[in-house]
């Protein structure tokens, strides 16, 4: 539909989600975009650069009404896509524990 701004924030959303799904981060109702980017960020160092990205986005596009375009939406893919397949570090998952 070309919505973007909706493409955006839904997507980020379902990067958060798919997170607690996969026990890498707990859920916990009222995080915030940037409170998702460091819990996630410190259990998957290789995409916490894009985690943080994402929520700078997140939060300018629903919070800051800054318009958002196709390539934005094109970046939320590849960090839907790196976190889905990036595994937690040991020394990470094992401080969870």
């Amino acid at each position: 539909r070309r919505d973007w701004r909706a493409a955006v924030v839904e997507r980020y959303r379902a990067v958060v989600a798919g997170l607690e799904e996969r026990g890498v981060i707990d859920p916990r109702p009222g995080r915030t975009a940037d409170e998702a980017a460091a819990d996630a960020g410190a259990v998957l160092p290789v995409v916490a650069t894009d985690l943080d990205a994402g929520a700078r986005l997140f939060d300018a596009v629903h919070y800051g009404n800054r318009s958002a375009n196709a390539d934005d939406d094109a970046a939320l893919r590849r960090l839907d896509d790196g976190a889905r397949t990036t595994r937690p570090t040991r020394s990470a998952a094992m401080a969870r524990s």
